[in-house]
């Protein structure tokens, strides 16, 4: 059975969890859609098609095309945007198996395994927290958009959190 500052402490984290889990997905599905962004337009911009609109442009065109295309593979191999789409994905799935278990738990509080269930998915919160802070990007207003979407979804605002 848990206490009752166990029980608000299980409330808080669910809502912590859930918007960590919305948060990372945001952030993977946006990594994501910019590396698609960067592979297409380097294919096209390498391809014939490209040449052919070109072709009777000005030397520089070619030439700023081609340097475009460089600096946005070399910016995609950088900053590893497959791996780092691939880890905000793995950190959004792991929040939300961690809000998952504390919804569990907010709805069986005052069970005999309670506060064992509670250490649990407390010690289930360190690798991902782990990840976050060693490689995950902070976006203050994205994390901020997903607290309020999550407040809204239990009708709560920041003061009754």
């Amino acid at each position: 059975m848990l206490t009752e500052h166990q029980i608000n402490a299980v409330w808080r984290n669910k809502l912590a969890a859930e918007t960590r889990c919305l948060y990372f997905g945001d952030l993977s599905t946006k990594y994501a859609r910019q590396k698609q962004w960067i592979t297409g337009l380097s294919f096209f911009l390498s391809s014939g098609a490209a040449a052919t609109l070109v072709a009777k442009s000005p030397v520089a065109v070619p030439i700023a095309l081609s340097v475009t295309t460089a600096i946005m593979t070399a910016y995609s191999i950088a900053v590893s945007l497959d791996q780092k789409v691939e880890r905000l994905a793995k950190l959004s799935s792991s929040w939300r198996e961690i809000a998952v278990a504390y919804d569990h738990l907010w709805n069986h509080a005052y069970e005999d395994d309670a506060e064992k269930d509670f250490n649990r998915i407390v010690d289930m919160e360190v690798a991902p927290s782990e990840l976050a802070a060693m490689d995950g990007p902070t976006d203050e207003r994205r994390l901020d958009h997903w607290q309020q979407r999550v407040f809204r979804l239990y009708h709560l605002t920041d003061q009754n959190a």
